[in-house]
């Protein structure tokens, strides 16, 4: 580099330089980028699956699957801190794959928030209390608009 470019080059530097404070508060500021959530789908379903992702990762968050009960209760007993939701699209009839699967998770003690897809039940089978870290039940087929606003609001 010539030297005269080069001075020219340190000058200007020292013109912007940055005060002990300065570079403090603009570390502070730094530091704290904000998190996107990360949300957990569940469905046995791979194109549902892939839709889903696609809408989480749409509404700006960060989106990991699992396409099973089992993969998903790893997924969570070794990452929960790490998980902000679960979107559970496991069959909620009774003693099916969806409700055994949230009754580990109640066994396990996590407190991971849930918002379950389900089909449609009749009536008479809607009857399920839900534990307490549910905090919403969507129909299947998931309404884009519906599902994306119940993200939304978990936050």
């Amino acid at each position: 580099m010539a030297p005269c470019l080069y001075w020219s080059y340190r000058a200007m530097i020292n013109r912007h330089s940055l005060d002990d404070d300065e570079l403090e508060a603009l570390r502070d500021i730094a530091s704290v980028a904000p998190r996107k959530p990360v949300i957990l789908v569940v469905d046995n379903d791979r194109a549902a699956l892939a839709r889903l992702r696609r809408l989480v990762e749409g509404a700006g968050m960060r989106c990991v699957t699992a396409s099973s009960a089992a993969e998903a209760l790893r997924r969570i007993l070794r990452d929960e801190s790490a998980l902000d939701l679960l979107v559970s699209g496991l069959g909620l009839e009774p003693d099916g794959p969806g409700l055994a699967f949230i009754r580990e998770l109640n066994r396990s003690g996590s407190f991971l928030p849930i918002i379950v897809l389900s089909a449609p039940m009749p009536l008479g089978e809607s009857r399920l209390e839900p534990p307490l870290n549910v905090l919403d039940f969507l129909p299947k087929p998931v309404d884009p608009v519906l599902f994306v606003s119940a993200l939304s609001r978990s936050f």
